[in-house]
């Protein structure tokens, strides 16, 4: 989770968001007197989150893939990748693991 973004307000500015497996929220309403986001997953149908994201009928409030993610983590084109180009040349010419 992330501590510091208020999904409160994000969900009432009509800021676009994201669950941690990456699927799209649209947010329905917003009962801030609650703590409480109340929205719809596609393949999943109505959800409720808790003011810090958390999905609120996970179980024990274990985090999860339902889970609101801040716009920046839940974009894929923003999170670190690694070079298959970079990482077969490293010099010694050895394309697999086992050579």
């Amino acid at each position: 989770m992330a501590d510091n973004f208020d999904f409160l307000d994000a969900a009432s500015d009509g800021t676009a968001l994201q669950t941690r497996d990456r699927r799209a929220v649209r947010i329905d309403r917003v009962a801030a007197g609650e703590g409480l986001i109340f929205g719809e997953v596609p393949m999943h149908g109505a959800c409720c989150w808790r003011a810090d994201g958390r999905y609120k009928e996970a179980p024990f409030g274990a985090p999860g893939p339902l889970d609101l993610v801040p716009p920046a983590a839940g974009n894929a084109a923003a999170q670190p990748r690694a070079s298959l180009k970079d990482a077969l040349e490293d010099g010694e010419g050895r394309p697999f693991c086992c050579d």
